[in-house]
């Protein structure tokens, strides 16, 4: 069975299953905006996936039953889906090929996997995509994925009675998303802050370079936790109305913050540094774009980009999208839709 990781077809819904939330997004293209048909979301147990492997994929099913059957806002008119994996349990690669026949670029992209994959090709899912062609030569996107993370998802969707028409690097949706309203002309690092992991990726007209750091917005919540000697729910309360912005709290919460987020800076700087000395051209880095829940916490931007030095805005993948009559969604709920956003798009995007 060829699994797809970069596939076309529609019509589709966007389903994003994190490490303990699922955020769900259908939309319908036309003109210059798309209108949202439905989403929402659903938490489920947090232990059901371990290490990217669904383990216990009837739990999270009959968890995010009630998502799928009646969907918070809106409806959806599709029983397809666009998934995405954990970008920390994939390989990806640009690579420059020699231009050749398309029967035989897939055991060229194999052999380019051989060497710089670390698992064997047997435990892989393999897919490819040319991103830029040239007269004599083309770059080729590689996409490999681990066969045991993506066959608990396809068991989950199949448990859930809904067909898989694209799987790809949660990475890829956040970015296309990003890209959908951001009109991207100049090289441009995208950091999608999630609750477990920030996806770092350098985009250059595709994505050039891709990494993963072990920190996200649960560490800022746990270390506010330690800090301040409150609960869990009391820490993302002030993570969200006060953050690093002005208050009262503000020298106890960057005083507890403080090192966490220069940790998240030394990582983008890290991603920055490599592709400027390493990467095509070596082209210059001009603006840092920001998704996920952290990104809407007050403050956040304008402690971020004095510490880089360089532009920083939050993304905005809600852009260009009608509610129509559907209820809009709050300030801190939004970012968090930016990865299903993006899958819900893909089959518009060009």
């Amino acid at each position: 069975m060829r699994v797809p990781l970069i596939y076309r077809d529609r019509p589709t819904f966007g389903f994003d299953l994190g490490t303990r939330t699922a955020k769900i997004m259908q939309l319908k293209a036309g003109g210059s905006h798309h209108k949202i048909l439905g989403y929402g979301y659903a938490d489920f147990d947090e232990d059901a996936i371990t290490e990217g492997i669904i383990v216990d994929p009837k739990l999270i099913a009959h968890q995010l039953r009630p998502l799928i059957d009646k969907i918070p806002h809106g409806r959806l008119t599709a029983s397809r889906v666009a998934t995405a994996l954990p970008v920390a349990k994939l390989f990806t690669r640009v690579i420059q090929l020699p231009n050749m026949k398309p029967e035989d670029l897939g055991a060229a992209v194999r052999l380019e996997a051989e060497q710089y994959i670390p698992v064997p090709l047997a435990d892989l899912y393999i897919d490819h995509e040319i991103v830029e062609a040239g007269p004599e030569q083309s770059e080729v996107l590689m996409v490999a994925a681990p066969r045991a993370v993506v066959d608990s998802y396809m068991k989950l969707f199949d448990i859930l009675k809904l067909e898989v028409r694209l799987i790809e690097s949660s990475l890829a949706a956040a970015t296309r998303a990003v890209v959908a309203t951001a009109h991207m002309d100049k090289p441009t690092l995208v950091a999608d802050i999630g609750s477990g992991s920030i996806d770092l990726t350098v985009y250059d007209k595709v994505l050039r370079l891709t990494d993963t750091v072990a920190m996200g917005g649960d560490t800022l919540t746990m270390q506010l936790v330690k800090d301040l000697a409150v609960t869990r729910e009391q820490a993302n309360e002030i993570k969200f109305k006060f953050g690093v912005g002005p208050s009262g709290l503000q020298p106890k919460i960057v005083a507890s913050l403080g090192v966490p987020l220069k940790k998240m800076c030394d990582e983008m700087k890290r991603v920055i540094k490599f592709y400027q000395d390493r990467g095509a051209g070596k082209r210059k880095i001009e603006l840092i774009i920001v998704s996920g829940g952290s990104a809407s916490m007050p403050g956040f931007v304008e402690y971020m980009a004095s510490q880089m030095n360089v532009p920083l805005v939050v993304a905005d993948p809600w852009k260009d999208l009608e509610f129509g009559r559907l209820p809009g969604i709050s300030e801190a709920d939004a970012p968090m839709y930016t990865t299903a956003i993006g899958l819900a798009r893909w089959e518009t995007h060009r």
